[in-house]
């Protein structure tokens, strides 16, 4: 759990990754809630990801969580693996490589 939140970059993924959870369980028990099949379910839930913009009204809470929780994703659990490097390789122009 320290290697997970040894940086200040991290605990803010972290927050943004479980405030973006609460958000989307929100948005989805709401979305859910009006008896809809699992495809059509998906179906309006892709719509929101994708901006659709009548779904993203009528259903926000689903939108804005759904993107917290990616990008708290990337700012904590794919930090070292992606974020970081590609930061860093912007930064520096050089690319720290796994050995």
């Amino acid at each position: 759990m320290e290697q997970f939140t040894n940086s200040v970059t991290k605990r803010i993924g972290l927050v943004l990754l479980l405030v973006g959870l609460i958000i989307l369980s929100i948005g989805l028990y709401d979305m859910g809630g009006r008896y809809l099949s699992p495809d059509r379910f998906f179906e309006r839930w892709l719509d929101v990801i994708r901006w659709n913009k009548y779904r993203v009204k009528e259903y926000p809470a689903a939108f804005y969580g759904s993107y917290l929780v990616i990008i708290g994703i990337f700012l904590s659990v794919l930090y070292d693996k992606v974020t970081g490097r590609l930061v860093q390789w912007i930064l520096t122009g050089e690319a720290k490589r796994d050995t």
